[in-house]
């Protein structure tokens, strides 16, 4: 809804300027969405994960990254991880999604690492993050209680 310069984003509810909106086309229409709130549905859609996952994952690692497990500050968010063997598209199928991984220990840590020939690849850490991640232990639980 549009009234004198205001927009309510249909992500947060927020009564926003038209400046915090991108727009549809060359006519000027805002998008329904903020831009953050936008940028959210664009992240999610591309590893084809819900908010509510993505949020149980969060609460499952304790807003930390797995593998170095430095808070989330909230300022940077975690980047969503995934295994880049499984989908050789740009998005993700959804079930590759391995966990919520800092900017250090996505770009420099498993960007790197998972480049090494295998008989390099021996930090424990990494290793065990790759055999057994945050995102295949949270569905084993939800698995296992629904099963009950």
């Amino acid at each position: 809804m549009v009234r004198r310069g205001i927009v309510e984003c249909r992500g947060c509810g927020a009564a926003k300027p038209v400046s915090a909106y991108s727009t549809l086309n060359a006519s000027g229409v805002p998008r329904p969405y903020c831009k953050p709130c936008n940028a959210e549905r664009v992240r999610l859609s591309h590893y084809n994960a819900t908010r509510e996952f993505v949020d149980l994952l969060l609460d499952f690692q304790q807003a930390r990254c797995a593998i170095c497990r430095v808070a989330d500050s909230g300022v940077r968010t975690l980047h969503i991880d995934h295994d880049h063997a499984c989908c050789p598209g740009r998005r993700s199928c959804g079930k590759c999604v391995r966990g919520l991984v800092c900017s250090n220990c996505n770009a420099y840590g498993l960007a790197w690492y998972e480049r090494l020939p295998p008989e390099l690849q021996t930090f424990d850490v990494l290793n065990q993050y790759l055999e057994d991640p945050p995102a295949k232990r949270l569905h084993a639980r939800y698995e296992d209680s629904a099963s009950r």
